[in-house]
């Protein structure tokens, strides 16, 4: 009896571990992203000087990608905005060829769940270079239902592979 008690607590156990480390993945974010909403937020331009660049866990994801990554630009008024892409595996080319002190120019939108001077990227031009991220629905290119997904009106379309995007 008191075998089977500690076989039933540790299978608790290891449960609820489990639980914990699938919630501390799927980050913080709405359960739906902005392609769902009706109603749209306001796009704005934002450019600055690229500081870093970081691809980690994302605390605020509503997709399936768990890693993302983030550009931190340094605008003119001395603010650093955080200008997050989306899905590390998307991006990953483009951000390969970028280069902090460069400047960045980025569309994109907020929403009341962001932080001050936090941004969503809908598009981002470096050195001539333009990445669509989203689509007029605000729907990340990668997540299927957008198909355009190029640089600079470009036919080069995302295949759903890995490789050179750009």
């Amino acid at each position: 009896m008191k075998r089977h008690s500690l076989t039933i607590l540790a299978a608790t156990g290891l449960i609820l571990l489990a639980t914990g480390v699938v919630e501390a993945q799927r980050g913080r974010g709405a359960s739906t992203g902005m392609g769902h909403e009706v109603i749209k937020p306001e796009i704005v331009t934002v450019s600055g000087t690229l500081e870093r660049i970081e691809t980690g866990p994302c605390q605020r994801t509503t997709g399936h990608a768990f890693i993302g990554t983030h550009l931190y630009l340094r605008a003119d008024t001395g603010r650093l905005l955080n200008i997050h892409l989306g899905a590390a595996y998307a991006v990953e080319s483009f951000v390969d060829k970028l280069e902090t002190g460069r400047t960045i120019e980025v569309e994109g939108f907020r929403t009341e769940k962001l932080e001050q001077d936090h941004y969503v990227a809908k598009t981002v031009t470096a050195d001539g270079r333009t990445m669509k991220l989203r689509d007029d629905d605000l729907r990340p290119v990668w997540a299927g239902g957008a198909r355009d997904f190029r640089e600079d009106r470009r036919s080069r379309r995302f295949s759903g592979r890995r490789g050179d995007r750009w």
